[in-house]
């Protein structure tokens, strides 16, 4: 919507209406037209963009050959599933050649994809899924991982069985108010869910109370092994697996600081 295109150009809606306006006049063509799904690009709009994207990136070259415009500690925005942080930030802050800052913030999902196109955000790491309708992004294949179940020192009898599982307290990591995990999805097909005791947005304050109540939480393999908690096989029949994709913008390959930091994500994951 041009309300939504706005907000990703920090622009008012009445700006961005009259700057639509002007450019319609000036193309002899609507450009965008509505539809169920919001507005559609027309023809010319799509033959417009191709144009437009080579503009932008000819101007990102020129002014990466000023001096004065080269940063020399680049922002780095990055977006992860709320369980992958401790992971993913730690290694960031530990690369030994690291030149970025780091900024982690979380849109909502249905945005992400779009807020990384429009150059809102760098680096996005969520699942795995197309990127139908969105040129210019870049998708690195990650390796898969497992869930597992993950006890601190204050839980001595991890559940074995899928009936003390589904009985045992536990935590539940998400930034969204009614979050479902991958495990979650799994049991609801089944007719089964697992007994939460409490949710937070925090995956390290969910590590400290797991120390002093005799909690469980159900996380990848990596992320429990990284938070140094113990783990044992979810008692399911088949493995939750968690598959991942990171996501990049195409012109970010050809800037150092951005692909050392894709490439240190990546070892994190393997």
């Amino acid at each position: 919507s041009v309300t939504r295109a706005a907000e990703v150009m920090c622009l008012s809606q009445p700006a961005m209406s009259n700057a639509l306006r002007r450019l319609r006049e000036l193309c002899g063509d609507p450009l965008f037209i509505k539809s169920r799904l919001g507005v559609t690009p027309t023809l010319v709009a799509h033959r417009l963009a191709d144009f437009v994207r080579a503009a932008l990136e000819s101007l990102r070259e020129g002014l990466r050959m000023i001096p004065a415009a080269r940063q020399n500690n680049p922002l780095l925005r990055i977006s992860c599933l709320d369980c992958l942080q401790p992971v993913l930030l730690d290694a960031l802050l530990e690369s030994p050649h690291a030149d970025w800052q780091v900024r982690y913030f979380q849109p909502r999902r249905r945005d992400a994809l779009q807020e990384l196109a429009s150059g809102k955000l760098d680096i996005l790491i969520d699942h795995d899924q197309p990127l139908a309708g969105l040129a210019g992004l870049h998708k690195p294949a990650l390796p898969a991982d497992h869930y597992v179940f993950a006890f601190g020192a204050a839980l001595k009898d991890p559940p074995r069985t899928l009936e003390a599982y589904l009985q045992q307290p536990q935590i539940q990591v998400s930034s969204r108010r009614d979050g479902l995990s991958p495990v979650d999805l799994r049991l609801g097909l089944k007719g089964m869910r697992r007994t939460l005791a409490m949710s937070t947005q925090s995956t390290l304050a969910a590590r400290l109370i797991t120390d002093r109540q005799p909690f469980g939480m159900s996380l990848p393999s990596r992320v429990a092994s990284a938070l140094g908690l113990q783990q044992v096989p979810l008692p399911l029949e088949e493995p939750v697996e968690l598959k991942l994709a990171l996501y990049i913008e195409s012109r970010y390959r050809f800037e150092r600081s951005r692909e050392e930091a894709v490439h240190c994500l990546l070892r994190a994951l393997g």
